[in-house]
């Protein structure tokens, strides 16, 4: 991944009055809704903090802008510096009425650019929120619309075909290997445009700006026409935003009001919800919804994405020693945005998982964005042991797809989280230490590392505690994993992962690296009987009871190994995956039908095979791959092990291996006390990017 700041450059001579948008590496998103949209501009750099450039981007840069020939857009630019990552999920969510260009600097190499494209379609991919209702092979009802763009073509010297366009080598298998890892989930277009972004009137302009009429036509084509009163709206924001101030936030119940009383006393809550997805889809106005905040209208998204969040999470902003922890006082945050309600501000910042404020000193907040700290208590040492027998145990937590860095600023979240659910426990709260890439937590007798690791790959949980304490460190290592299980539904809905195991004794010993358990040694063992696993790295074996729940009898012996653990536990995103699989006809029958005879289910066959197999287009049909795994799911038998059987039995290793590969290798149920006090901590806030599912909730 390149770790190059951004390079700002104007390309206004391809949307005129859209100013300093880097075309180094970027994503962007047109939302063509009605007569407007939204382009927003993101710069894969995984370095925690870029350099100062006057000519970046503060967080998220706003603007209404004309393509020539094409139509009015607004345009969301997107700082590349990855310190912003963590607001990214709440504006750049679901919206099937957007076009999301891909842009990358064809001065990097070819391996740098697939990373990159790779990032943040991947990013794109995992705000999708799976839907219930599974689809013939696993289709998304509106899947998101993405450009790829290739810049600096004139830099590198690319030659010109005849007709006068550039002509790239790789553009074929830059193509083909992104629409292979994402052609399921993103609706990729066929062709890669290759530019000179500084060449307005250059004919591959010209294809781009056609490109995008063709799809905005075909976008607006499928949205209900601006209403007169959604005009009248649009009219009136100005002056509702003048009344507002330095605060462009409103109670989604005062704009309701606010509607009725000055512009349309008839008009109904549901109908404002229709039309307040307009305004949205316009890049009018935002609405945020979370267990802390509830159903908040922001008037005038240019406010928070530059103003606030472009100042309280500048690098150039001054920094005190307490800085350097992510640790801010009330009055600090307060004089970079002097005019506004910091109290409320704060509020909304927190229910975007940004900061937390400290419930024991109510005048902190911790912005684990901002952390410069560095390479403290990174790892445990055996002094810190102190002549006590400790038990280890620790996950990792990594994509089951797409070898790619987490995105949305994850991690920073995460650290949110935990602080809040830190600062949460009684009487005194627990110890709680911060660094740029870890979080330290004493809890209970027991202490907890959680750590972002191969190069951002994977989030890394270490647990460990007294050797009569192994209980109380099984359920804080539990807890954690559902903290983050959570966070990861809520902020990336869309991104499946699983957890590996690390070896207890390597981490008992301090020896790096560690060896990494995962679920094909697990299901391999449990298939041969045995319930232990060799450390090659070691030489020596480890118990399941060991690697799984620090030695305890009581949680290992209440708990459930992957090939026995139901069928009905998988989750959504998995069976999703296996309908893209079995449900399309296989030419030797190795498909879903074979699959409900040998599973006993002949019934389904006929009440869900489709005319030659093939399900019309514009009509929903549901998976039978979903239905045959709902169906077999009633019997008490139905295990994710017999399942992957019986795929293999069928000849369809693909669906087995991936079953394997994202399967739980361990489920315990454990009746504790206080074992949901968690619960409130993990905001999962949700931009009205999704207003369906924010408003109505």
């Amino acid at each position: 991944m390149s770790s190059k700041p951004s390079v700002s450059v104007s390309i206004s001579n391809l949307y005129p009055g859209c100013e300093n948008v880097s075309v180094r590496s970027r994503s962007m998103m047109f939302e063509p809704s009605l007569t407007k949209g939204v382009l927003e501009v993101f710069s894969p750099m995984h370095n925690s903090h870029s350099t100062a450039d006057d000519q970046s981007t503060k967080a998220i840069d706003i603007q209404n802008a004309n393509i020539n020939g094409v139509g009015d857009f607004s345009v969301w630019e997107f700082s590349g510096n990855p310190v912003y990552y963590c607001s990214y999920d709440y504006f750049a969510a679901n919206d099937n009425t957007a076009i999301h260009a891909v842009l990358f600097s064809l001065e990097e190499p070819y391996e740098t650019q697939l990373n990159q494209v790779t990032f943040w379609l991947n990013f794109l991919k995992s705000l999708i929120l799976p839907e219930e209702n599974i689809a013939f092979g696993g289709r998304i009802k509106h899947p998101l619309r993405v450009v790829l763009v290739a810049t600096h073509a004139d830099i590198v010297n690319l030659p010109r075909a005849f007709g006068g366009e550039f002509g790239y080598d790789k553009e074929m298998s830059l193509l083909k290997e992104v629409r292979t890892r994402f052609g399921n989930d993103l609706l990729i277009s066929e062709r890669l445009f290759v530019l000179d972004a500084g060449a307005s009137s250059s004919k591959d302009m010209k294809l781009l700006r056609n490109h995008l009429q063709e799809l905005r036509n075909l976008i607006i084509s499928t949205c209900p026409p601006m209403t007169l009163l959604c005009e009248k709206i649009i009219s009136t924001l100005p002056s509702w935003r003048k009344v507002n101030g330095p605060n462009q936030l409103m109670s989604w119940q005062q704009f309701v009001i606010d509607v009725q009383e000055q512009i349309n006393p008839l008009i109904s809550e549901d109908d404002l919800r229709d039309l307040a997805f307009q305004l949205h889809s316009m890049g009018d106005i935002n609405i945020m919804q979370s267990e802390t905040v509830q159903d908040v209208v922001l008037l005038d998204p240019r406010w928070l994405c530059s103003s606030v969040l472009g100042k309280i999470l500048s690098i150039e902003t001054p920094k005190a020693i307490q800085h350097y922890r992510g640790r801010y006082r009330i009055e600090e945050v307060q004089s970079l945005v002097s005019e506004s309600d910091v109290d409320e501000l704060v509020q909304i910042l927190d229910a975007m998982d940004i900061c937390a404020r400290d419930l024991n000193n109510p005048t902190m907040v911790d912005i684990p964005a901002l952390i410069k700290t560095n390479g403290l208590h990174r790892s445990w040492t055996e002094e810190d042991e102190e002549d006590e027998v400790l038990v280890y145990g620790g996950v990792r937590i990594v994509p089951v797809e797409h070898l790619t860095p987490f995105p949305c600023g994850i991690f920073h979240k995460l650290q949110v989280n935990l602080c809040r659910w830190s600062h949460q426990q009684k009487p005194e709260g627990d110890d709680i230490r911060l660094w740029t890439n870890g979080v330290k937590i004493t809890h209970g007798g027991a202490e907890v590392m959680v750590l972002l690791v191969n190069h951002g790959q994977g989030i890394e949980v270490q647990v460990r505690g007294l050797e009569q304490e192994k209980i109380k460190c099984y359920l804080l290592l539990d807890l954690i994993c559902s903290v983050i299980d959570n966070l990861m539904a809520t902020t990336l809905p869309g991104l499946l992962t699983v957890k590996y195991y690390l070896s207890p004794q390597q981490l008992r010993e301090h020896h790096e690296p560690i060896m990494i358990y995962q679920p094909r040694d697990f299901f391999r063992a449990q298939a041969q009987k045995e319930s232990s696993l060799t450390n090659t790295m070691g030489g020596y074996k480890e118990s399941f009871s060991s690697i799984l729940g620090f030695g305890c009898a009581e949680v290992y012996h209440q708990g459930t190994l992957g090939m026995d653990i139901h069928i009905s536990d998988i989750c959504l995103l998995v069976r999703r995956k296996l309908s893209r699989l079995l449900d399309p006809p296989d030419a030797m029958g190795k498909d879903w039908c074979l699959l409900a005879m040998n599973l006993g289910l002949t019934d389904l066959v006929a009440k869900h095979s489709t005319q030659n197999g093939t399900p019309k287009e514009g009509v929903f049909h549901p998976s039978p791959t979903a239905m045959l795994i709902q169906e077999w799911s009633n019997s008490a038998e139905s295990t994710v092990g017999i399942f992957m059987a019986k795929l293999r039995e069928l000849g369809r290793r693909d669906a087995a291996d991936f079953l394997l590969k994202s399967s739980s290798v361990f489920k315990v149920n454990l009746e504790v006390n206080g074992r949901e006090t968690y619960g409130s901590t993990c905001n999962g806030g949700t931009s009205y990017n999704s207003i369906s599912s924010v408003i109505s909730r």
